[in-house]
């Protein structure tokens, strides 16, 4: 993959080539190559806030239960603050980001607006739980594969974040088995133990090894 030239500040400067190549390329900067899933994952962080914090603030007001208010109170709170470490990072990475929800994201808030009640609550924790649980899942892939140390650093930072947007939604009671994401795929899962079967507990791992560990 080409490798675009530094800025004098030390973000990116992307190569003059097409669009297509563009977005596929790897670009040189101070805190080391930034690939296109880090790209992607600062600019999938904005697009979250863009939606998410409109109806998590709507629903402070319009939500039926009270549970719902406080717990998507809190998920503003806490997105407003990830927005402003992502427009950070953006900002010294020099990562273009955007201004507007995308089409799919307009609909889901029109989606959670027409609707009313216990229906409103349940719609707006359901379509953020799902969102929330993509954008986790795309942290912990960037986190343990990227190149870049400042991306790096950015994701051990907004991880957490997510991860207490999570809870927060699951305390509303709204949070299903049909509102998460899919499993990652597994290629050799291992076989469940027989129905009505008890294993004792595994022994320490450093009990196995040679001389007890030592």
């Amino acid at each position: 993959q080409p490798a675009g030239r530094q800025a004098t500040d030390g973000g990116a400067v992307a190569p003059q080539v097409n669009d297509e190549a563009a977005a596929q390329s790897t670009v040189t900067t101070e805190w080391g190559p930034l690939g296109p899933a880090d790209r992607d994952v600062i600019v999938q962080i904005r697009q979250a806030a863009l939606w998410e914090i409109p109806v998590a603030r709507q629903a402070q007001r319009r939500a039926a239960r009270p549970a719902t208010r406080r717990a998507l109170a809190e998920v503003a709170r806490r997105h407003a603050g990830l927005d402003q470490l992502n427009r950070q990072a953006a900002g010294r990475l020099n990562v273009p980001l955007p201004n507007q929800p995308s089409p799919e994201q307009q609909s889901w808030m029109s989606e959670i607006t027409g609707r009313s009640g216990n229906d409103y609550d349940k719609t707006a924790v359901a379509r953020m739980r799902m969102a929330q649980g993509l954008l986790y899942a795309e942290l912990g892939a960037v986190r343990a594969s990227t190149r870049n140390t400042l991306v790096r650093r950015f994701a051990e930072q907004a991880q957490p974040l997510v991860t207490e947007q999570m809870k927060q939604l699951e305390t509303t009671g709204f949070v299903t088995g049909d509102t998460l994401p899919d499993p990652p795929a597994v290629t050799e899962p291992p076989p469940p133990a027989p129905p009505g079967s008890r294993r004792s507990p595994a022994p320490a791992a450093t009990s196995l090894l040679s001389g007890g560990g030592r």
